[in-house]
Order: C-alpha cells, then sequence, then structure tokens
C-alpha cells in the first residue's frame, strides 16, 4: 500500500508504566508508517509521563501532551484537537497492537470507500486470551441497514457495533465533531459516547473479521461504582445520548434500543437502581426476591459483581455463596468465588434461590440445563425475567427523571 495518508494514533495514558512500552513499540513496529502517534498523558502520578518522553525523544512521530488529571473525555478532546491525520485511530495505554493493524484497518477503509472500519480484538487476561469477532459479519454496511441493530440487536444483551472506540479507524473531520460535542462530565461509557454518535454521522462501514487488537484485562482495574456520583454518571450518558438521538432521523428506532441499553447498563453497574427501596421484593428485574432470603449467585462477571456487592450491604440477606466456572480467575480480587461444583456440597434446605447473574440470555439458559442435571429444582433458579426484559419495559424515563 502506498503510505501517503496520514493515520493519527491517540492514546490516553493514565498510569499504565507496567504496559506502556509494549503499547507504544507495538505502534512504532506498525508496517504502516505514515503514523502520527499523540500521547496523551492525563496527569499520571507513575512513571508513565517520563517513558512518553523518552519515546519522543527516540521517534519524531510522537507528540506528547502533558496535561492535568481532568478524565477520558477531555483528555481525547485535546488529543484530537492535536491531530492532523486524515483518519484517527484509538489504543488504550495498558493495550497493544498487531504489527499489521492499521495497514490493514486502512486497506479496508480505503477499498470500500468507507467512513468506518469497524475490527475485532482479543480479549487477554492472566489466565486467557479470547478471540471476540463482531457480532455482524464481515462486510459493508450502509447505516440505514446498521441503524436497527446498532447497540441492541434484539438478543439481551448484544451489540450490533462494539462500543469501543479502539480496533476501530475513524475519518478525523467527522470523529473531530462528535468528540468535541461529547458531555465532559461523562466518566463512565465515555466509548459509547462517541462510537454510535459518529455512525449516525456518515454513510456507510465496514466490518472486518481481522482481529488485531488487544484488549488487556486487567483484574485490578475492575471497579464496582456504587454511590450516588456512579449512578449520575450513568444518568448523565444516558441523557446525553437520549439528546443526540432524537435529533436523528431514526430517533423512535433508538429509544428503543437505549432503553434496552439503560437496562443493561444499570444492571451491571448499579443494579439496586432498578428497586424500589420501600417494596418488599428485591432484584426486581430478576422477579424478585423477599427480604431475609438466603441466595447463591452464580456468575461473577460485571452482573455478578453487581448483585454481589449490592446484596452484600444488606444487612437482611445473606449470601451462602457465590460461584462461576472461571473462578480462579478472581483470585486476584481476592474474592470468594468457587466452583459451581460446590453446589453439591449444599442441601436444597440451604438455600432459598440460585441467582443465575447472567445477561446473555443463551448463557443463562446453559446455565439452567447444568443445574436441572444437577437436581436443582426449577423454582429455585432466578433468570431475568420476561417483563423486565421486554422492549416495551421501558426504564429510562424513569431514570431520567429530574436531570
Amino acid at each position: 500500500m502506498k503510505q501517503n495518508v496520514k493515520v493519527s494514533i491517540i492514546v490516553p495514558v493514565y498510569n499504565v508504566a507496567e504496559y506502556l512500552d509494549q503499547c507504544i513499540l507495538s505502534i512504532l513496529g506498525q508496517t504502516y508508517h505514515q503514523l502520527e502517534i499523540v500521547l496523551v498523558d492525563d496527569g499520571s502520578t507513575d512513571a508513565s509521563g517520563e517513558i512518553c518522553d523518552r519515546y519522543r525523544e527516540q521517534d519524531n512521530r510522537i507528540v506528547v501532551i502533558h496535561k492535568v488529571n481532568e478524565g477520558l473525555v477531555k483528555a481525547r478532546k485535546t488529543a484530537i484537537s492535536r491531530a492532523t491525520g486524515k483518519y484517527v485511530c484509538y489504543v488504550d495505554g495498558d493495550d497493544w497492537i498487531e504489527s499489521d493493524l492499521i495497514e490493514c484497518m486502512l486497506w479496508d477503509m480505503k477499498r470500500t470507500n468507507g467512513d468506518m472500519v469497524v475490527s475485532g480484538y482479543y480479549r487477554n487476561s492472566e489466565h486467557a486470551d479470547q478471540k471476540t469477532a463482531n457480532r455482524l459479519e464481515e462486510g459493508i454496511y450502509d447505516v440505514d441497514t446498521i441503524i436497527p441493530m446498532m447497540l441492541y440487536t434484539g438478543e439481551f444483551y448484544e451489540f450490533g457495533v462494539s462500543q469501543f472506540v479502539w480496533a476501530k479507524l475513524f475519518r478525523r473531520d467527522v470523529l473531530f465533531r462528535v468528540q468535541m460535542q461529547v458531555d465532559d462530565r461523562i466518566f463512565c461509557g465515555e466509548d459509547v459516547a462517541v462510537t454510535y454518535p459518529y455512525i449516525l454521522q456518515v454513510c456507510r462501514l465496514y466490518c472486518s473479521d481481522y482481529c488485531g487488537y488487544h484488549y488487556r484485562q486487567r483484574m485490578n482495574s475492575m471497579t464496582n461504582v456504587v454511590d450516588g456520583k456512579g449512578f449520575m454518571g450513568n444518568k448523565v450518558l444516558l441523557s446525553y445520548l437520549r439528546h443526540v438521538f432524537s435529533c436523528s432521523t431514526y430517533a423512535h428506532e433508538l429509544y428503543g434500543q437505549l432503553n434496552q441499553y439503560a437496562k443493561n447498563l444499570f444492571l451491571t453497574r448499579q443494579i439496586e437502581c432498578l428497586d424500589t427501596p420501600d417494596e418488599q421484593m428485591l432484584l426486581r428485574p430478576f422477579g424478585g426476591i423477599g427480604k431475609n432470603a438466603r441466595v447463591i449467585i452464580y456468575g461473577a462477571g460485571k452482573l455478578g459483581q453487581s448483585i454481589y456487592f449490592y446484596l452484600k450491604r444488606l444487612s437482611y440477606i445473606e449470601i451462602v455463596d457465590w460461584l462461576d466456572k472461571n473462578h480462579l480467575l478472581y483470585e486476584n480480587l481476592q474474592y470468594h468465588v468457587n466452583s459451581p461444583e460446590q453446589l453439591k456440597a449444599y442441601h436444597e434446605n440451604s438455600y432459598d434461590f440460585i441467582i443465575i447473574a447472567v445477561n446473555r440470555i443463551d448463557i443463562a439458559e446453559e446455565i439452567r440445563g447444568d443445574l436441572r442435571r444437577m437436581g436443582i429444582k426449577e423454582e429455585k433458579m432466578k433468570c431475568l425475567s420476561k417483563e423486565f426484559l421486554d422492549e416495551e419495559y421501558d426504564i429510562l424515563d424513569t431514570t431520567l427523571c429530574g436531570l
């Protein structure tokens, strides 16, 4: 490929000194060389800033911006304002990329005359590497085709287009307009606030089966936001998206998708907000459990963690056990998660319910099958209820009330 088009790679950096060398070296090692590498040190308190400066001295394609810590949204605004490439790619400071990622995405962009390239990625952890392909089959898509399943495919919960800004190639002119409009108060869902509004501004995108991005899943970076600030952050994000979507010709259709997205957002980040404090029933999305219930939580992913930390704060709920097939994965977090085999040690009178803490319905059904084969009675199992999952079940107006 002729290397006559500049691509800006934006790397927000905040306290990732342990991983930053691998990240930067993977960018410098790209087979496509016409790059501008914008490293934004967002007030790091470790050696990240010094590492950025060291690489700037070695390669004149690198631009380093040091700024006070103001969060990811403002860091990206600063970077996109400085970037001069025709196209932009994002890489997180603790991730890394394959040597031909930029060349492959740029080739796809140019040969399809597209406005965006969406690639697959690897989810890398200490215990496993998982290849994650796009939900959509490889090919060219007009935006009219994408919109009906953009952030909700109809299967709870699956995105049509992944929400992450990384593993994608954007046109800088469009991205600049979109990024600069993002509400600075958004501190969770920063990618969502860019990816989907961007799609609404373009004509076509290309989905690639190629996986050249490595997302490092750091267990010590997983957090559970349970305070009022976290709830307000979610509301600000949803309010911003609703405003953007309402200005689109697809407003009605996107409202329904946003409503389903909101359900998943609160399930995994702030599930207590879906309960009514003065009611006697808890976990309404699961059909409800009574106060003083004894529960076993099956699933330690984002939804399982959301449920666990919610119920743990309630003195009148007893968490009998917490189970996950990948229980070894959570040792670094010092979570006391056991193997599902532990269920064999419990008499049915030892607990009232098993909460199947999974937001993918197909996986939840697999777990239900496993539990049946273990002799667990159906009435002991609690999955996300059909009422809650129904697209007519509206939570947006309630959660955004007063914002």
